[in-house]
């Protein structure tokens, strides 16, 4: 027979419930009051909890939380009841663990919520004289009381450091910076790691100790990464906040999760043999927590690549080449050379005219493709405007960057383009290079675009370098 245990202050009406459950086949235990109620179901866990709301000493949300916070009674369903209809006692009754919030003149109802949350054949063995409590006194239930409320504003303090995340953050580099420091000052761990799904492959961070040099990498890596995921982009930050303790501690992952959308995974590796129960559970609160800032700057950094980036050709666009080109020109030129490659493609016009827009963008396409494969690591690689693309060569002197350019031109002369109607066009570009010279960027620019007009109107399909041939008057770019 299915048990519950009835709790209500007031004998009438604690006594005209039981009988509505009894008569609907239930076996009711009654208790005048909260305390009583945790000593009993401690002692012999019922099948379900019927509460008042509002009791002398604990009330019922207090004893719902009490059971909770216990292994033998956190899965029992509970059900508060009351007269009063203040929306603040519903609210506080949701977010205290209640199954049910319910008026408690209204019995039918009770028992069919009871008969929704256990139904006939779902109640528990009887468990009596729970181990590892050896007797439950009114006088310990304060000290129990006191330590569920320590942990319900430790774990509400952490989920609000959690959150404030999203807005302190500007990239997710800094936003694992900051919750690799959080983490520091409640767990102990030999490392900690976070994977963030990247539009080509995964970033992952790696918070650990000095001490640990490589040996912790592999074994990070492969907590948060999947075989699916691609390849790698990882970054490592040491520090003494992170355990010296070797890692060989337990690991522990877990997904991080928005609307069932995986944002990516967080691990740790703990900095003793296993992970206790309150590490656990941060690590838990954790990997939930992240999730709103994980996607607040996943949508600022994805904001900053659509403003920077060129809708056709995925290339940097004009805007940020320019930012990047203002910063690096402000650096000492004693210290670095700064040199740039202005590409147009050749007879452009005339492309779109025999093939059509579609073709074009689709030229345009391929240009960039090859610019990409092409250009070293640390360059940037931009469209400029219309046919027009830019080379930003740092580090580059004059003679580097022909090199440089004659690689893109000749990898572009060499790579027809293969348009969506099947038909191959062979495309060449003509090339301006100049060296930065430190008389500011439109003088830097012009030198570049009166190379590129010189090798236009020298029969295309070549390389000119600013300063190497006197400047000719540009000709119309087709």
């Amino acid at each position: 027979m299915r048990r519950v245990l009835l709790v209500d202050d007031s004998p009438a009406l604690q006594a005209a419930v039981a009988q509505k459950l009894e008569n609907a086949g239930w076996s009711v235990r009654v208790a005048a009051d909260a305390e009583e109620a945790l000593i009993s179901a401690l002692s012999a866990p019922p099948d379900a909890v019927v509460t008042d709301l509002w009791m002398p000493g604990l009330s019922g949300l207090q004893l719902c939380q009490l059971l909770r916070g216990e292994p033998a009674t956190a899965h029992i369903p509970v059900l508060l009841c009351t007269t009063s209809a203040d929306r603040r006692a519903r609210f506080w009754a949701q977010r205290s663990g209640a199954n049910a919030f319910l008026d408690r003149n209204d019995p039918d109802r009770l028992v069919a919520e009871l008969e929704k949350l256990v139904p006939p054949g779902s109640e528990a063995p009887p468990r009596v004289s729970l181990p590892g409590d050896p007797g439950l006194r009114r006088s310990t239930i304060p000290g129990r009381l006191s330590v569920l409320l320590d942990h319900a504003l430790f774990e509400a303090v952490v989920v609000g450091e959690l959150r404030s995340l999203a807005f302190d953050a500007a990239d997710i580099d800094g936003l694992f910076n900051a919750f690799s420091r959080l983490m520091t000052d409640i767990v102990a761990y030999s490392w900690l790691a976070l994977s963030v799904p990247r539009r080509h492959g995964v970033r992952v961070f790696i918070h650990q100790h000095p001490r640990h040099g490589g040996r912790a990498i592999p074994g990070a890596v492969q907590s948060v990464v999947s075989p699916s995921d691609g390849p790698v982009e990882l970054r490592v930050v040491s520090d003494a906040l992170a355990a010296d303790e070797l890692p060989d501690g337990a690991v522990t992952a877990l997904p991080v999760l928005l609307r069932g959308k995986l944002l990516g995974r967080v691990g740790l590796c703990a900095s003793r043999a296993s992970l206790g129960r309150d590490e656990a559970a941060v690590l838990t609160l954790a990997a939930r927590e992240l999730a709103l800032p994980l996607h607040a700057v996943g949508l600022l950094e994805e904001t900053r690549r659509l403003a920077s980036t060129d809708a056709l050709t995925a290339l940097a666009n004009r805007r940020a080449a320019s930012l990047r080109l203002d910063e690096l020109a402000r650096r000492d030129l004693k210290e670095s050379t700064l040199s740039i490659a202005l590409i147009d493609v050749d007879f452009f016009k005339s492309i779109n005219d025999t093939y059509g827009h579609a073709s074009g963008d689709r030229v345009l396409c391929h240009v960039a493709e090859v610019l990409r494969a092409v250009a070293r690591g640390n360059d940037l690689t931009a469209r400029w405007g219309g046919e027009e693309f830019l080379l930003v060569l740092d580090g580059a002197s004059a003679a580097t960057a022909r090199v440089v350019a004659e690689r893109v031109r000749g990898s572009i002369a060499r790579t027809p383009c293969l348009l969506d109607s099947g038909k191959s066009v062979p495309i060449t570009v003509s090339v301006g290079v100049a060296t930065f010279d430190g008389k500011g960027l439109d003088a830097f620019i012009d030198s570049a675009d009166r190379a590129l007009y010189r090798a236009k109107s020298l029969g295309r399909n070549r390389v000119e370098v600013a300063g190497e041939a006197d400047d000719v008057t540009p000709p119309e770019r087709t």
